[in-house]
């Protein structure tokens, strides 16, 4: 275990040489919840990183605040008819006031997912 104040060493599996304790500018602990300026230790040959166990806990704690302080949604796609259907959950519909019946306009962003845009 890491002790406060110590910097273990760290060798690198691939390259044989002592890493060095850095940041990463961007680190995707967990898909889609990117964090920023994550420690690490990095080697400096290749660039491979390693987390100790008190690094890997920091950024299970800082994901999921992220996940908290994010205002989204996960849904399962179900099917009606021939189309795809997803619910829109009741808290993002007063957000955005969707009411029942009204229109909106849904718009692919590249190939990452689409945009829905609200009538008025």
């Amino acid at each position: 275990m890491e002790k406060k104040g110590l910097i273990p060493e760290v060798w690198c599996a691939r390259c044989d040489k002592r890493m060095e304790k850095g940041l990463l500018p961007r680190y995707e602990y967990e898909v889609g919840h990117l964090l920023q300026n994550v420690e690490a230790f990095v080697c400096p040959k290749c660039g491979k990183a390693f987390f100790t166990e008190e690094q890997a806990k920091e950024m299970k704690n800082r994901t999921a605040e992220e996940k908290e302080q994010s205002f989204g949604f996960e849904r399962t796609v179900t099917i009606s008819g021939k189309s795809l259907v997803v619910g829109v959950p009741s808290e993002l519909a007063e957000h955005l006031h969707i009411k029942q019946g009204q229109k909106v306009r849904i718009f692919p962003i590249a190939k990452e997912g689409f945009m829905v845009k609200v009538g008025r």
